[in-house]
């Protein structure tokens, strides 16, 4: 049985973005590697729209520089690197609601990955430890995390980045309604960091015929679509 109690909004807040960075570099890996798979089969130029689905800057003017810097440039706020270490930086000073345990995939995670980067390993493939540690990671989250306010903040975060990213890449609905649906039960025990005037809106345009029609060539209804979801937790 979960127990609950107060956690500071400091903490809150460390746990929202530890969700939020865990799941974007275990997306981010899948992600990396189909686009690359793409480039194998002779489309080297899908790397440029990429970054467009992130809305930042192709930093990178060639595919072999994307994908060691979308691995390993520190400098690049969208690169794995960059990822797991805000993971970890969340993570280091949430041990105690979280257990060593818990935290140990997300150290583990960016061990590997920087080791990796020394050796400029540019197969992708040889990242999939990194995947493994973060399905630990949660699955250490569902184990060990008894607190029912950290785990619920915990997977609100991870929630929302599973939407924010799919939205990106233009998933089908049912995988945006599934990860919604999950996002909404969870808030129900989390009222209060929720915009209930955000979540209303982003119901009314989270319909089936209406996303079909419009997320990929809409870019309106995107970016409206993503701000709303940005904007629903007040942490």
């Amino acid at each position: 049985m979960m127990t609950c109690y107060t956690i500071s909004a400091t903490k809150a807040n460390r746990l929202y973005w530890l969700g939020r960075y865990a799941e974007r570099v275990y997306i981010s890996l899948h992600l990396l590697r189909r686009y690359y798979d793409k480039m194998i089969d002779g489309l080297p130029e899908d790397y440029e729209g990429f970054y467009e689905k992130l809305d930042a800057n192709n930093p990178y003017p060639d595919m072999e520089s994307f994908r060691l810097g979308y691995m390993y440039d520190d400098k690049n706020p969208c690169s794995l690197i960059s990822g797991l270490t805000a993971a970890y930086d969340n993570a280091v000073v949430l041990r105690e609601e979280i257990t060593s345990e818990t935290f140990s995939y997300i150290e583990l995670s960016l061990n590997f990955l920087r080791k990796s980067a020394e050796k400029k390993d540019a197969n992708i493939t040889d990242l999939q430890l990194i995947t493994d540690y973060l399905l630990a990671f949660w699955g250490s989250v569902d184990e060990r995390v008894f607190n029912e306010q950290v785990y619920n903040i915990l997977k609100i975060g991870k929630l929302v980045e599973n939407i924010d990213m799919h939205i990106r890449f233009d998933y089908p609905f049912f995988r945006i309604k599934e990860a919604y649906e999950s996002l909404i039960k969870c808030g129900e025990n989390e009222e209060e960091l929720f915009d209930h005037m955000i979540e209303k809106h982003l119901g009314e345009l989270l319909v089936e015929d209406v996303y079909d029609l419009y997320h990929v060539q809409n870019m309106e209804y995107k970016a409206k679509l993503l701000k709303y979801l940005n904007h629903l937790v007040l942490l």
